[in-house]
């Protein structure tokens, strides 16, 4: 499989995941207010949680300098199995990354393929607002 299709195949499957899992997102980026009652307010807003997907296809791809901006609540890498296991045996995850995705066996799915952090700390460090309008 190319570059291109490659990036084109994990981009497919970011996509996938998140209009399956969240109302509100754009490319590579979701958000999900936090609800007060079980209802979203507009108070809600900075403190709910941004994720970021960041698409690698290869190597060169991912030491190229372009991406890994890494500014949500939650962060993660999406590549191959592949180039997963050699970010992590080279020791290369970026710090602010708390998973790696990967295609499952069948290429349906995205599934944790490292997890770098558990923890309930925010990586975001610009307000909600100027993120919703980036998106």
């Amino acid at each position: 499989m190319s570059r291109a299709e490659t990036t084109a195949m994990l981009s497919e499957l970011v996509e996938k995941r998140l209009r399956n899992q969240t109302a509100f997102w754009a490319s590579e980026v979701n958000f999900e207010p936090w609800n007060i009652n079980g209802e979203p307010v507009p108070a809600s807003v900075e403190k709910g949680c941004f994720g970021f997907y960041e698409v690698k296809s290869c190597m060169a791809d991912f030491t190229s300098g372009n991406g890994l901006t890494f500014y949500g609540d939650q962060n993660y890498l999406v590549c191959t199995k592949e180039l997963c296991d050699e970010i992590v045996w080279q020791k290369m995850v970026p710090e602010r990354v708390n998973a790696i995705l990967t295609p499952d066996s069948t290429g349906s799915k995205l599934i944790l393929g490292h997890v770098q952090s558990n923890h309930d700390l925010s990586y975001r460090r610009r307000p909600a607002s100027e993120i919703l309008w980036a998106m």
